[in-house]
C-alpha cells in the first residue's frame, strides 16, 4: 500500500517564532457499504445482505455498549470508547450536565499496527491542500483545455493538474456546474465532470 503525504509548515509554533514541519496524509475516499459488502462476499460464504445484516448489528452493539459507558471490541481492529470534555472546567461545582461527548476514542489491536507497519508505505502527493489561487477565465482556459483531450473531470483531476486544494476543487467544479458549463454525472461518491454541449 503506498499513501500519499504532504509537508506543512507551522510558523510561530507554539509561540516562540520557529517553524515546525508536520506531515498531512492525503486519505482516499473511504469504501461505500456495497463495495465492501461485495468485496466480504467473494471472501467469505455469508451473503451481501447477510454482511449488510451485520454491518446493521454491529452499530446497534457498538452504539449500545458505549452508551452503557463500555468499551466495545471489535475482533482483530481494536477498542472503541467514548470521549468526555467539560463545558467550563474551572467551574467548582460540576455536574454530568457539564460534561459533553466529544468524541469516539478508536485504539487498534498490536496485530494490526505491526501488520500495517509491514504492508504501508508513503510517498510525496503531486498536489497540495493549499490552492493555486485562480482568475475563473484562467482556470477555466485551464479546464476547458484539458477536456479538449480528456472525456471528463474530476475533484482528484482538478487537483493534481491544476494544484488545487479539495476543498477550491469542489468550490471550483460546483460554480462551473451552476455556471452551465460542466454538466455533472456519476454518483454521489464518483461523481464526474462532463463539458456542457
Amino acid at each position: 500500500m503506498e499513501v500519499k503525504f504532504e509537508i506543512g509548515t507551522l510558523n510561530n509554533a507554539q509561540g516562540k517564532g520557529n517553524q515546525r514541519k508536520f506531515i498531512r496524509l492525503q486519505q482516499e475516499e473511504p469504501m461505500t457499504d456495497d463495495e465492501l459488502a461485495s468485496a466480504i462476499e467473494h471472501e467469505c460464504t455469508l451473503s451481501r445482505a447477510d454482511i449488510k445484516a451485520v454491518f446493521e448489528a454491529l452499530r446497534y452493539h457498538v452504539a449500545g455498549s458505549l452508551s452503557s459507558g463500555r468499551r466495545f471490541h471489535l475482533p482483530k481492529l481494536g477498542y472503541f470508547s467514548l470521549a468526555a470534555a467539560m463545558n467550563n472546567p474551572e467551574q467548582k461545582k460540576i455536574t454530568g450536565r457539564d460534561i459533553f461527548l466529544r468524541g469516539i476514542h478508536f485504539q487498534p489491536e498490536d496485530g494490526l499496527l505491526s501488520d500495517l507497519r509491514q504492508d504501508v508505505s508513503f510517498t510525496q502527493a503531486k498536489y497540495a491542500a493549499k490552492s493555486v489561487i485562480y482568475l475563473p477565465d484562467e482556470l477555466w482556459a485551464k479546464v476547458s483545455g484539458y477536456l479538449s483531450t480528456h472525456r471528463y473531470l474530476t475533484c482528484r483531476i482538478m487537483r493534481s493538474e491544476f494544484g488545487l486544494s479539495e476543498r477550491k476543487a469542489r468550490e471550483w467544479l460546483a460554480t462551473f456546474v451552476r455556471q452551465g458549463r460542466l454538466t455533472k454525472e456519476g454518483t454521489a461518491h464518483r461523481p464526474l465532470y462532463f463539458l456542457t454541449q
